[in-house]
């Protein structure tokens, strides 16, 4: 990315670049030859120009180079000496190196007698032009938006995308305390800055909300019954208040919920199993020995030709609405139950 900048800033690509014997130009040397770094090779090829090395352990060879380390520490970064203020964040530093490198670039230099800026327009003649689109690599590291979050991941952080680049190939890299992540809309389009985050801690998530879908829920996700198999659609279709018994019976841990979603489905009136479900959601009691119950109570008045009442319905009211016998299971009088127990 570097690299790009620099063609771009100068206007053209030079015939050749010398750099330093960095792992990222250079991967080792063999008789003093350097075995030039895969990648580099590949952008070196894309742009059009000739990648050099400087001599190992030869500091004359790359003066330039070390020179601009130097100003770069005595007059850019922050010290006592030069009174420079800590810069508050990377934008601030960028501009001051814009700044910098037109002052230093205007004024004669001490080596050769000539002023940069104004070399460099003759010099300019002799570069070839810039490609439209930058080189893929310099935009970072290739990673793929994951296909049910809108998550992509950097250094072990997870740094959100918008929704649409879901699947999409990606490209990440760290720009000072910020890391920036474009994408190509299309094959060889122009690439777009798609998001900008801060810097996150290791294994942590980093999420805009703005890149969240219209309809994400907030707060925890609430996960509607959706039917696997025929039995389990078959439930869901006896009554709207199947999935909320559903809901609720898997939230209290009940027992038996297959087998009670099985016998609610087998048992041929679907009325009676509706008027079930809503008899179990009143009650607030989900296992499966309630539903059975309930179910037995059915088929008895079913049988007797009269009209079946829960447990808790049936209980004799005093004056005054309470409850005038001792209360056996789920709310329900004792000799409900006692009769119930009969029956079955």
């Amino acid at each position: 990315m570097a690299l790009d900048y620099c063609f771009r800033y100068i206007g053209g690509i030079p015939a050749y670049v010398l750099t330093d014997n960095a792992k990222t130009a250079a991967v080792k040397h063999i008789a003093g030859v350097a075995v030039i770094n895969p990648k580099m090779v590949s952008f070196a090829s894309a742009y059009g120009f000739s990648i050099q090395t400087c001599v190992v352990y030869d500091p004359a060879s790359k003066g330039g180079v070390e020179a601009a380390v130097r100003v770069a520490k005595e007059d850019i970064c922050p010290k006592d000496t030069n009174l420079v203020q800590n810069y508050r964040n990377i934008a601030e530093l960028e501009a001051a190196c814009a700044a910098y490198t037109t002052s230093i670039n205007s004024v004669v230099h001490s080596t050769s007698g000539k002023i940069p800026s104004v070399v460099l327009q003759s010099e300019a003649m002799t570069f070839h032009s810039l490609p439209k689109v930058p080189y893929l690599g310099a935009y970072g590291v290739m990673r793929k938006v994951e296909p049910k979050m809108p998550i992509v991941r950097f250094n072990h952080c997870g740094y959100s995308v918008p929704a649409k680049y879901r699947r999409e190939v990606v490209y990440v890299r760290s720009v000072g305390e910020e890391v920036v992540i474009v994408a190509q809309e299309e094959t060889g389009g122009y690439v777009n800055e798609i998001a900008r985050h801060a810097r996150g801690e290791a294994f942590s998530y980093v999420i805009d909300d703005s890149h969240k879908e219209p309809d994400h829920p907030n707060g925890p996700l609430v996960r509607m019954p959706i039917p696997t198999n025929e039995t389990q659609a078959k439930f869901l279709s006896i009554t709207p208040d199947a999935s909320q018994w559903l809901i609720r019976a898997c939230n209290s841990g009940a027992s038996g919920i297959e087998t009670s979603i099985a016998d609610l489905v087998g048992y041929a009136n679907n009325e009676v199993s509706s008027s079930i479900i809503e008899e179990s959601l009143r009650l607030g009691a989900f296992n499966h020995s309630v539903i059975a119950d309930l179910l037995v109570i059915h088929k008895r008045s079913a049988r007797s030709g009269t009209k079946a009442t829960s447990p808790q319905s049936s209980k004799p009211q005093s004056s005054n609405g309470a409850s005038s016998s001792p209360q056996g299971p789920y709310g329900a009088s004792t000799d409900a139950w006692s009769k119930l127990a009969a029956v079955s």
